[in-house]
């Protein structure tokens, strides 16, 4: 079991969760905040505790809570621990695909995001579907970039074909991005998925391969 589900504490180094909390404190956004993965709700209480309870924006978090036994419960009670009433977010227990499919037909918007779901090369290519709901000027915060191989393909794919989206900084792996204004299509398309579909088992092979090579030298 990760430590994290001990500590209650956010899985961002001091660094990465100092700069997430920074642009939070300098943008100071009214609209919707999302995190897509919360794992134990460290990060989640950080970012609520950057505002007083009587201008806290909405925070909503999607996650299918299946990471460990009694995750949703251990949230809950972590927000609780540190001051912050779990009725104020709103959790959308379900994989990030199907909770953007609903979102999307409601036409939501957020003016912050942050993705620290599922790090396969698929999950995130979903993930950054969101992206289209996000408001201009707002800003989408990717945890584990230059890490995981699968987040930095999907990530410098997207930022490739996306150039109204900018580097804000990178702090270790904590990418931050703004969106400087409305793409003329979806961020992520159809062909994009089925890219990070075919590239998701190659990275597994690839990865098995490092693991067996790793052994035999040991």
């Amino acid at each position: 079991m990760r430590p994290f589900t001990r500590t209650l504490t956010p899985e961002l180094t001091n660094e990465e969760l100092a700069a997430l909390l920074g642009i939070i404190r300098k943008r100071r956004c009214q609209g919707k905040h999302l995190e897509i993965g919360t794992a134990a709700g460290g990060t989640l209480c950080s970012m609520m505790k950057v505002f007083e309870d009587h201008e806290r924006p909405p925070f909503v978090v999607v996650d299918p809570m299946t990471y460990f036994q009694n995750q949703l419960n251990t949230v809950k009670k972590n927000l609780q621990d540190n001051g912050v009433s779990a009725e104020e977010v709103d959790f959308r227990i379900m994989k990030s695909d199907l909770a953007f499919m609903e979102a999307d037909q409601k036409r939501e918007s957020f003016d912050f995001i942050f993705i620290d779901g599922a790090h396969k090369i698929h999950y995130v290519t979903d993930d950054l579907r969101w992206t289209r709901l996000l408001n201009d000027g707002g800003i989408v915060c990717l945890h584990d970039y230059t890490s995981v191989r699968g987040v930095t393909l999907a990530v410098d794919r997207f930022l490739r074909k996306n150039p109204h989206y900018v580097r804000v900084e990178c702090v270790n792996t904590l990418l931050i991005l703004r969106k400087t204004k409305e793409g003329l299509k979806p961020e992520i398309s159809f062909i994009d998925r089925v890219w990070a579909s075919f590239f998701a088992p190659l990275l597994r092979l690839e990865v098995f391969t490092k693991k067996v090579l790793k052994r035999k030298i040991q």
